[in-house]
């Protein structure tokens, strides 16, 4: 009896993944049309809901049901909205900016976090998003649908300077700001446009609460997962022995490579990242240090001394000249 091989997907990449859904999405709303059967029209005429008809005539098929339209989700039950409107977007621009903000930003999340994780952030966002946008113009304007991944992509740009605070950014392609900076410029000039009524067709309200949503989980959850896996990666410390010893020689020899990359102004890896965040929590939470001169890294004394880590984080930025804050 032969056994039958079962057929799986698991996507090699969340981030790839949305981006190909949205485009299939997009072109798929944009070329195919359905028209409503006279039968159906007839149906919805007859059940009094005259306010349906006149939102497909105006908006189409699609983004009645699926884009975040407060008035049916609040009159028919449509809570899927919720979530579909993040895959609906309303021009090709649109479209393009958004896809382009999801590869830039969240790739080098999910590289860091895990697919999963990713994915989760990015639906928790969006839909968050989506909840305050539904009360906002449910007040405001009740007959105007949302469309589009904005929410979750501001969230994930704020991520993304949680992350990796010190990228250099192009803002509007040619102004050079870290990426620490860049998400309160953003949600400074969200803010700006929502008081002064500037360019109202953009949903500025769904883009702060992406931000919000976006930093509620990145506190309950995201650092959490990454505290636990640096603490199976870099565990504390009982006793040094001669295994921590060795440990801690061959942590010193990356920290010479990254000193060089540093100097030569290359990107640091994933794995490099990861051993400077260590080092720098093990600096943040220390006490007492000696003076930095004191230190001397492949000396016997400093190599067994409790606050070493602390000490080569010291060394690193001093070393490379580049001071890698919180």
């Amino acid at each position: 009896r032969k056994a039958v091989k079962r057929l799986s997907y698991r996507p090699q990449s969340i981030v790839l993944t949305l981006v190909f859904i949205n485009v299939v999405v997009f072109l798929f709303t944009s070329m195919v049309r359905f028209p409503l059967p006279d039968s159906v029209t007839g149906r919805i005429i007859a059940s009094g809901n005259i306010l349906l008809i006149q939102a497909i005539n105006t908006y189409g098929l699609s983004i009645t049901l699926f884009s975040l339209f407060p008035v049916m989700i609040k009159n028919s039950g449509w809570v899927w909205q919720f979530l579909t409107y993040m895959f609906m977007h309303g021009s090709l621009l649109h479209l393009f900016f958004n896809m382009y903000a999801l590869y830039l930003f969240g790739k080098p999340l999910e590289e860091r976090w895990g697919n999963i994780n990713f994915l989760f952030f990015y639906l928790f966002t969006g839909v968050g998003a989506g909840v305050v946008t539904y009360f906002w113009n449910l007040w405001r304007n009740p007959y105007i649908p949302t469309v589009g991944a904005s929410g979750a992509i501001f969230g994930v740009i704020l991520a993304f300077g949680l992350e990796f605070p010190d990228t250099l950014l192009l803002l509007f392609f040619f102004i050079p700001v870290r990426a620490r900076y860049a998400v309160f410029i953003f949600g400074g000039i969200e803010i700006a446009m929502i008081l002064t009524g500037t360019m109202q067709r953009i949903g500025h309200f769904t883009h702060l609460a992406g931000i919000l949503f976006g930093y509620i989980y990145y506190l309950i959850w995201i650092k959490k997962i990454l505290r636990f896996r640096r603490s199976k990666k870099f565990p504390a410390i009982k006793g040094i022995g001669r295994f921590e010893i060795r440990r801690r020689k061959r942590i010193l020899e990356r920290s010479e490579e990254i000193i060089e990359k540093l100097l030569r102004g290359e990107k640091l890896r994933m794995k490099d990242e990861d051993m400077l965040n260590f080092l720098r929590e093990s600096f943040l939470t220390s006490k007492t240090l000696c003076n930095s001169e004191d230190f001397i890294p492949d000396s016997e004394l400093c190599l067994k001394c409790d606050d070493f880590y602390s000490c080569l984080y010291r060394y690193i930025i001093e070393r490379s000249g580049r001071y890698l804050t919180r």
